[in-house]
């Protein structure tokens, strides 16, 4: 695939040699136009002539001999975006095989298709040629935005190249399957490399020098210090109907023997059925059910409900699981407070770790011997040491600690990871979000 991206999209510009004339190219003709037409390409405009006020209207691509240095630089940089995962063809299509004889109104035609083509080359080489939401309402990473006059004046300036180097993702991940993407003729892989290399635009620039990250894909979790892997165990995350959602966030407290508050989605979807059926449902499990949300709600006996009364789109009690052994949240959680009410937290039901299918949650992530995670994190952080972790469970008492420096975490969602041995492992699109990805870069939908 790679091969026939090339040599479809590939423009030389080795026919383009600039002559000793300099007389650049003069776009003030259009600086009132909100967008034009031009070889069969829209271009707006507008976004554009803040930075060409500054220039005094004259090019940095063109000349009336054809393209300068920085032109030749640009056209040779799109060519090759196929290097990123990227089509040459979304940004030189409509591109002239005659640049070196245009003149006039045609000639700043070309200055600005080329000022246009290097913004969306650059906006998509550093944030992702999607948007990240993609219609999932599970997916909440901000697209990264570009100061357009800035940009193209570091590109004037500091040469393309190195300006769009300096904008490709710089994680090593990114680097790895970049490097991948080279050496497979395999075109499924390029596929799956290729969305696997978007999905590492949308996430911060930074991750964190010390970090948290979920592949929820791998149901893998790694914590890494100072730009090494510390620590890499297996998590269970959300079923196919739960997907465990795809954000950023810091890890701000842990809690000891927690409570487990059941949502209202739950409540009334799993447990209303069951107490139509028997009311003492809840006190036989040891739950507790308050009179209302409201934190002072006083606990009450349900079975001085009429259940069948009850509607589930808006369930008016709220119903929690004291700590304790049986707790489904285990004794440890790691809270990141967001909209989604999602938490790293120990279970109950510890045995489904040895399965290879691990979607099974309603969204949250499950982890993988959570107090020795828990002791990990604390030393680092210079606080809470291990004795007093496991001091603090045995006492069965509900208690918090906080970090001193809150812990970058990152729920992401990749089916391609380079592994540390140099093998690249492929994980099942358990959530389909691979191919929703794929039919937008690849030109299904």
């Amino acid at each position: 695939m790679i091969g026939r991206l090339a040599a479809l999209a590939l423009i030389t510009v080795s026919a383009i040699v600039p002559a000793k004339t300099v007389e650049a190219a003069n776009v003030l003709k259009f600086a009132r136009a909100q967008a034009i037409n031009w070889n069969g390409r829209a271009i707006d405009t507008a976004p554009l002539m803040d930075f060409y006020k500054r220039q005094f209207f004259k090019g940095i691509w063109t000349t009336d001999s054809g393209l300068t240095k920085r032109g030749q630089e640009l056209v040779e940089a799109l060519s090759a975006a196929v290097s990123d995962g990227l089509s040459a063809g979304d940004y030189l299509s409509g591109f002239p095989g005659n640049a070196a004889s245009l003149r006039g109104d045609d000639l700043a035609g070309l200055e600005l298709f080329l000022s246009d083509a290097a913004l969306k080359y650059a906006r998509d080489l550093h944030g992702g040629r999607t948007t990240p939401a993609i219609s999932e309402p599970d997916i909440v990473i901000a697209r990264k935005k570009l100061d357009h006059v800035a940009l193209l004046g570091s590109l004037d300036k500091n040469g393309v190249a190195k300006v769009m180097d300096r904008l490709r993702p710089q994680h090593e991940q990114y680097r790895l399957l970049r490097k991948a993407l080279a050496q497979t003729g395999d075109a499924a892989m390029q596929r799956k490399i290729i969305v696997n290399m978007e999905r590492w635009r949308w996430v911060p620039r930074s991750l964190g020098e010390r970090h948290v990250l979920v592949n929820a894909a791998a149901f893998l979790m790694y914590t890494r210090d100072g730009g090494k892997t510390i620590d890499k165990r297996r998590v269970i995350v959300g079923e196919e109907f739960h997907k465990t959602p795809m954000f950023s966030d810091n890890i701000q407290w842990a809690e000891f023997n927690p409570t487990w508050t059941i949502s209202r989605n739950i409540a009334a979807n799993e447990i209303l059925p069951k107490l139509r059926k028997d009311a003492n449902y809840l006190a036989k499990r040891g739950y507790l059910i308050h009179t209302s949300w409201e934190a002072d709600a006083p606990a009450m006996n349900s079975n001085s409900i009429d259940w069948s009364s009850v509607s589930g789109k808006n369930f008016p009690y709220r119903i929690v699981q004291p700590a304790g052994p049986d707790n489904v949240l285990g004794v440890v959680k790691f809270l990141f407070p967001n909209k989604f009410n999602v938490y790293l937290h120990d279970t109950s039901s510890r045995q489904l770790f040895d399965k290879s299918d691990r979607a099974l949650s309603h969204g949250c992530i499950r982890v993988d011997k959570p107090v020795e995670w828990a002791a990990l994190l604390y030393k680092l952080d210079g606080s809470v040491t291990r004795n007093q972790i496991d001091g603090t469970i045995a006492s069965g008492k509900t208690a918090q600690a906080k970090f001193r420096k809150p812990i970058p975490v990152h729920l992401g969602y990749f089916t391609v990871w380079m592994g540390d041995d140099g093998k690249l492992y492929g994980f099942n699109d358990v959530y389909g979000r691979d191919r929703l990805v794929g039919n937008i870069l690849f030109g299904k939908v």
